[in-house]
């Protein structure tokens, strides 16, 4: 069983009427996230203290004067910057919400905005996605929850949104690389070595690596785990218990489970499921 940390509390919370949508309020010491990525849009404002965040390789500070953004799918790390420590709520706004909102926002179908920059200086838009994030957290009405959440929503996207980068012409390295991945989605359990994945790419093991990370932004090792973690936070989600979900997802247990889970998402899978409702 996982112990209790005093430095670091956060709780996890999903809105029973609004489906996609989840947030975080988080109060940390010293947490440090290892790097990771979310399946959702996640919105960030820092209340107090101060949150480091390195995406793309930029490095960058969330202060209550700012909001920090991270693209679906993007790896990124961080943790608390400064003695403070970090104060914060986000908003996790997954495909099932995005995609609607998106077209009642624009009136027409188009591609998701793209962030280029992970921490942005706006106050006003801060101030938008707290009250946003206060009305779910207090189950206002649903009326009122909807119309501040679209609201924030449209203030990001209208602000800060950028076209999605041009896809770079596929490399020699591009195909071998997806062909691994999509055998660790098959068989997310196996214990793999980083031969057996090398041959699978036809490649070396130190170029394999290389190219590994150049492709998906994580190492292979950390790109496992982001697969595991995401089988078992979806049978949590239906109901699996965490020493079921742990070993479906391929943990070697539930304590293994629960230090992975907390290193990417700063909360551990109890409180995860205790969010859900």
């Amino acid at each position: 069983m996982a112990k209790h940390d005093p430095r670091n509390q956060a709780i996890y919370r999903t809105d029973r009427q609004i489906a996609g949508v989840g947030l975080l309020t988080a109060a940390f010491s010293t947490l440090v996230f290892a790097p990771h990525v979310h399946e959702e849009l996640v919105i960030a404002i820092t209340e107090q203290g101060a949150g480091r965040c390195v995406t793309r390789g930029v490095s960058a500070v969330g202060t209550p004067q700012t909001v920090m953004v991270f693209n679906p799918g993007e790896p990124h790390e961080g943790g608390v910057a400064g003695a403070q420590g970090w104060h914060y709520r986000s908003l996790y706004v997954g495909a099932g919400l995005l995609e609607p909102a998106r077209d009642r926002l624009f009136g027409r179908r188009i591609t998701l905005p793209y962030f280029r920059d992970s921490v942005v200086s706006d106050p006003d838009l801060a101030a938008l996605v707290v009250r946003a994030h206060q009305a779910l957290e207090l189950r206002e009405a649903r009326l009122i929850r909807e119309t501040l959440l679209l609201g924030a929503l449209a203030g990001l996207f209208g602000r800060h949104g950028n076209p999605a980068p041009p896809q770079s012409r596929p490399g020699r390295e591009r195909r071998p690389i997806r062909k691994v991945v999509s055998l660790m989605r098959d068989a997310p359990a196996h214990d793999w070595s980083l031969a057996e994945l090398a041959d699978t790419a036809g490649m070396s093991p130190f170029h394999f690596c290389r190219a590994f990370r150049r492709e998906t932004g994580l190492t292979p090792h950390l790109y496992l785990t982001q697969i595991r973690l995401n089988l078992a936070r979806d049978a949590l989600a239906r109901g699996a218990g965490l020493a079921d979900a742990a070993l479906a997802a391929g943990f070697y247990d539930q304590s293994h489970l629960t230090r992975h889970f907390k290193r990417s998402y700063g909360i551990t899978p109890g409180r995860y499921v205790a969010g859900l409702g």
